[in-house]
């Protein structure tokens, strides 16, 4: 007997394409090393030096550069790059803003290291080193992001235009000591309700990013505001941005994150009720 193709529902392919989004969007998130699982974060000035509370070795700073020292006692040993530290390693900064300068491995914890521009010294960094755990509690007991009902309206026709200039997109940051600077890619122009928008599109890390707030922040939406990610290798071609798509910053979810604030020019004069909505377990500073 065959299938009755006549009575079966045709999947509506935006709404499937959202769900799959969505459900990659939670995995990351929760994964063992993702934005639930920080537990710490330690910083090291200049002229400092520090242990962290269950990681073996010291860490210590000195001219723009972190050292750390291993405990070569230590029970699994510390690892780097998939290799045991046997001796004292250093990192160097390169670039003015935030850095990703290793992550190192103690069992199944992951020690992040990375720098920061000095608030008021831009020719300096300030080192921090985050431990994430994948049996935080954050991580065990997440309950979900509420959303926004997905909504085709925030489906907006827009264009890209790229810059030349070598432009920084230069934040203040939820750490009030340190900057938050990434190369500005270009902007997206929009209209919406008959006005028109333009909004940064930063490189954050290799990732197209648009950091915004809107008039949901702090109310139905995280305080600080959100971000959209674009697909950077697309972004000639762009003819749309779906704010259905919106995320929250990692630090709605914990306190051990350092994120960028939007800069004015990136807030949206209306409510933007699309994306993720505020928590529902929202980090408190």
């Amino acid at each position: 007997m065959g299938l009755d193709v006549h009575s079966a529902v045709l999947a509506d392919n935006y709404i499937q394409q959202w769900n799959i989004w969505h459900d990659q969007r939670i995995e990351e998130l929760t994964s063992p090393h993702g934005y639930l699982a920080p537990t710490s974060i330690t910083w090291v000035a200049d002229g400092e030096s520090k242990t962290i509370e269950g990681i073996p070795g010291r860490w210590s700073s000195n001219e723009d550069v972190l050292r750390y020292e291993p405990d070569l006692l230590a029970s699994p040993a510390v690892t780097n790059a998939g290799n045991i530290i046997r001796e004292a390693i250093t990192f160097k900064p390169e670039n003015f803003g935030e850095q990703a300068l290793a992550y190192l491995h103690f069992g199944d914890i992951r020690i992040e290291v990375n720098s920061q521009t000095d608030l008021i010294h831009h020719d300096a960094h300030r080192f921090w080193i985050r431990i994430k755990d994948p049996a935080s509690p954050s991580r065990r007991d997440f309950r979900g992001i509420g959303q926004f009902p997905l909504d085709r309206k925030w489906h907006i026709k827009a264009s890209f235009s790229r810059s030349h200039s070598g432009d920084l997109d230069i934040h203040d940051s939820v750490v009030k000591t340190v900057l938050q600077s990434y190369p500005v890619l270009g902007y997206v122009e929009f209209s919406y309700g008959g006005q028109h928008y333009s909004l940064v599109v930063s490189n954050v890390f290799g990732h197209a990013s648009i950091f915004f707030s809107d008039e949901t922040s702090g109310k139905e939406s995280y305080a600080i505001g959100r971000v959209l990610q674009l697909d950077a290798l697309s972004l000639d071609d762009l003819q749309a941005i779906d704010f259905n798509y919106t995320i929250n910053y990692p630090c709605a979810f914990s306190i051990f994150c350092t994120c960028p604030i939007p800069s004015k020019r990136n807030h949206l004069p209306f409510a933007v009720t699309a994306g993720e909505q505020t928590p529902a377990d929202e980090a408190q500073y």
